[in-house]
């Protein structure tokens, strides 16, 4: 898979720990035909969108980290049956990023709004699926 050559030293270390939990790792899945996605995550199905990240934004190793630290923070939340319970100070273009997830996927904004706070955050994304996914 492509979007693993982009990943930092930390999104390697994430990327290990979904693999390790028996989430199937996948690129560019049909879920992906849908241009506005640049992941999803629905157990057991970790899905980077490659070619919407390369087609619709740059710097391309920029967002696949992005993508994998958001959807990780999914997997914490799974783990933890439940929101993370952190403060979420998000500026108005990540609100409207969230306003725009939950259009699309159908999924809560709460959980969506940690996601996207955490999702430039690599050390504390790590943090939370140690402290959460044992």
């Amino acid at each position: 898979m492509e979007f693993l050559l982009y990943l930092t030293p930390v999104g390697q270390q994430i990327m290990s720990r979904v693999i390790s939990m028996n989430y199937t790792v996948k690129e560019n899945a049909p879920i992906c035909r849908n241009k506005e996605i640049f992941g999803y995550l629905k157990s057991p199905d970790f899905t980077v969108c490659l070619d919407n990240i390369k087609n619709k934004i740059s710097p391309v190793e920029h967002y696949v980290n992005e993508t994998v630290y958001h959807e990780a923070v999914h997997i914490a939340q799974a783990c933890k049956k439940g929101k993370l319970g952190m403060e979420t100070p998000l500026n108005q273009y990540k609100l409207s990023d969230v306003m725009k997830s939950v259009k699309i996927t159908g999924g809560s904004a709460v959980y969506e709004m940690e996601a996207y706070y955490l999702e430039d955050k690599p050390e504390q994304v790590l943090h939370q699926l140690k402290k959460y996914c044992l």
